[in-house]
């Protein structure tokens, strides 16, 4: 006889997102980037991959929230200095958000913090194990934003 009991994979996942969010803001509230909150990881991480800039309304849809709040989240990047607003070269019209140096800096040691984190998985379950876990999740992503 077979129970169904226990967490099923979506749920283990917000289980771990949540435990690691919660080691993020008390890494972000110790330290030299203590006025940021993890949603602004809604923004920051995005922008790493695009040095080149993006449009809030890309980042947004990325996010999966409204472009209100998206703005709101640049805004107060902004203002702390993290990001940028600059010329769309492709469209004279639009404005692209990018990382300033002080973004590119928070940017390395978030994904250092991260990278510790990683680590800790490696120690508990293995480094096969672990890539294993990262080639599935990429998979999995990938046919998500399809």
């Amino acid at each position: 006889m077979s129970t169904d009991r226990g967490p099923l994979l979506g749920s283990l996942i917000r289980i771990l997102h949540t435990a690691n969010t919660a080691r993020v803001a008390t890494w972000l509230a110790a330290g030299e980037y203590s006025d940021l909150q993890t949603a602004h990881g809604a923004a920051m991480q995005p922008l790493w991959d695009a040095p080149e800039g993006a449009r809030i309304t890309s980042l947004a849809r990325s996010a999966r929230i409204t472009k209100q709040s998206m703005s709101a989240l640049i805004d107060h990047l902004e203002s702390k200095g993290y990001v940028e607003r600059v010329e769309d070269p492709d469209d004279a019209r639009a404005i692209r958000v990018r990382l300033t140096a002080r973004g590119r800096a928070y940017g390395r040691a978030a994904r250092g913090f991260a990278r510790r984190i990683e680590a800790e998985f490696v120690e508990r379950i293995g480094a096969a194990r672990v890539e294993a876990l990262r080639e599935a999740l990429q998979l999995l992503v990938l046919d998500a934003q399809r």
